[in-house]
């Protein structure tokens, strides 16, 4: 295709960039249009960055399903109490006007990296001269989530609180009506990082609303905390035998019963009685990359080069939980995210002006400091590991300061 046919490909676009075969543009003269679709970790620094020094004759859109983002790693401690609802959420309107960034709140449903289209659910195509992807993932097994109601989804994280919240109050309801004697039954699906600091805030929350109920964690997997030391992990199963949170591992939630008594149905046909279950299982990817058409690993993410650019010839780059590299494993894990963020925001601002690309390197091991829900943390770096209350003091300070960049 030649120059002009690639800008006649999409006459709406905003600018006139040129992609050459080894996927570096050549200069460009015109307005331009950058889009970040997704609200993820990477993509609010870029934000950020935007308001100090903005892209010369750029134009940037922040593209989100809603106008507050979520920081994951304070969600628990919220839903355990030891923080207020709105110290995790980040005001995406306020962000984006303070840094002179146009905000679209609205869903992508699929994307054109040829035409340089972005079709929305509720509005007008979007058109871009460069896209970033940054949206993360869905649970595995969400189908599950949405068609039973007595499973509530961690994603998105950011309505997840008044959802659980909802569903928390008609039990309370039913609870009152006809209570019954050995309390209500709680699960919480997913023995990760996640699923396990959850599985102790919601006990503690079900505690301070004066529910007597029990809570149970489970997994197909065979491992706890899989990732972690040995020594993380023995602290966390001996708070679960403290607080009377059982753990059932090996056994895969296929299905529920949301007839007469509710329960989960495991994967060997065994019926586990439940009134409520979050839903915190492994990354899967969005249902929506279905329609975006790039190129995907076995797995359903999108394929990414070292330099965080869709492996395709398109000006597209991919960052976070919706990446995968095809030489090397990268965690879907937030702090991967953050990570990613400079070397984005590095290669948008050479990829306008025509420049070689900075390569991203995954960062060997990470400090990882998990809410014990009562003002404590697990610190666990390199095979040590401590449950202290300076720990969480820490991982109290490290979230607040990432959150307040934003506000």
């Amino acid at each position: 295709m030649s120059n002009d046919e690639l800008r006649m490909s999409n006459p709406d676009s905003l600018f006139d960039t040129v992609v050459m075969a080894d996927g570096v543009p050549a200069a460009v003269s015109l307005s331009r249009r950058i889009v970040l679709i997704g609200a993820g970790h990477a993509h609010l620094q870029i934000v950020e960055w935007w308001a100090k020094r903005p892209i010369p004759q750029t134009e940037l859109i922040l593209l989100s399903a809603f106008d507050r983002a979520a920081y994951s790693g304070m969600v628990p401690g919220a839903l355990a109490g030891l923080l207020a609802p709105d110290e995790f959420a980040i005001d995406l309107r306020r962000l984006t006007e303070r840094c002179g960034v146009r905000l679209i709140v609205d869903r992508a449903i699929r994307l054109d990296p040829v035409q340089r289209v972005i079709e929305l659910a509720h509005q007008p195509s979007l058109p871009f001269d460069v896209a970033s992807i940054n949206i993360g993932s869905a649970t595995q097994g969400e189908r599950l989530c949405q068609e039973h109601r007595m499973l509530v989804s961690v994603k998105p994280l950011a309505t997840l609180l008044p959802r659980l919240d909802v569903r928390l109050k008609e039990l309370e309801t039913q609870f009152t009506a006809a209570p019954v004697i050995e309390g209500l039954r709680f699960a919480v699906v997913g023995a990760g990082a996640a699923g396990a600091e959850l599985a102790l805030a919601l006990n503690r929350h079900l505690h301070d609303r004066g529910l007597p109920a029990n809570v149970t964690l489970l997994d197909g997997a065979n491992e706890l905390l899989a990732g972690h030391s040995r020594r993380a992990v023995r602290l966390v199963r001996r708070l679960f035998d403290q607080r009377g949170i059982g753990i059932e591992l090996g056994r895969r939630v296929v299905g529920c019963d949301d007839e007469g008594p509710s329960s989960l149905i495991l994967d060997d046909g065994l019926r586990w009685p439940c009134d409520l279950a979050i839903w915190a299982t492994g990354a899967a990817p969005p249902e929506v990359l279905r329609q975006f058409d790039l190129p995907k690993s076995e797995r359903g993410f999108l394929l990414v080069r070292p330099t965080l650019q869709s492996t395709a010839s398109v000006s597209v780059f991919v960052v976070g939980d919706a990446a995968d590299w095809p030489s090397q494993h990268v965690p879907k894990a937030g702090v991967y995210a953050v990570r990613q963020g400079p070397v984005l925001w590095h290669n948008l601002r050479c990829w306008m002006a025509g420049e070689p690309l900075q390569n991203y390197e995954p960062q060997r091991g990470f400090l990882s400091l998990l809410s014990c829900a009562d003002g404590t943390a697990i610190l666990d770096y390199r095979g040590f590991a401590v449950r202290s209350r300076w720990a969480w003091w820490l991982k109290l300070a490290i979230d607040r300061q990432f959150v307040q960049r934003f506000r």
